[in-house]
């Protein structure tokens, strides 16, 4: 349970910073707030729906830690597109890190699930998609 704690801060204070860079404190606040409740309900619902509950703990405080720490090597490369948004070594470096989290968040669902790395990617991809889709609904640019 100490592992959750200390990925889920470290999770909230780079997503916070990295929000920080496009937007006010409050609004970053409740983004970073609205981002924890998605990834802990998708591994509740994850786990649940395959039965493995018990792995409730680890697969998420890997999923936290994992997003904080992909999290860390984008604030500098946001910061800079948010300076200059047609920097492209920045967009290549931005979509290496998409590319990164999603191949990171299916390892991570592979072996929670133990399913086929494929079959973990699309479930990366509907996470990514779908947190992407509700974030964007309840707070458009």
């Amino acid at each position: 349970m100490q592992l959750l704690r200390l990925s889920a801060i470290a999770y909230a204070l780079i997503s916070y910073l990295l929000t920080l860079v496009s937007t006010d404190g409050f609004s970053a606040l409740l983004q970073v707030l609205t981002e924890l409740i998605i990834t802990i309900a998708f591994a509740w619902l994850m786990l649940s729906i395959t039965k493995k509950q018990v792995r409730f703990i680890q697969t998420t405080s890997t999923l936290l830690g994992a997003d904080a720490l992909i999290s860390a090597f984008a604030i500098p490369v946001l910061t800079a597109l948010h300076q200059y948004a047609s920097n492209m070594p920045a967009i290549y470096t931005m979509l290496a890190l998409m590319l990164w989290n999603w191949l990171v968040t299916a390892h991570i669902i592979r072996h929670a699930l133990d399913k086929s790395f494929s079959f973990a990617l699309g479930i990366a991809f509907l996470y990514v998609f779908s947190a992407s889709q509700i974030m964007g609904l309840l707070f458009p640019i």
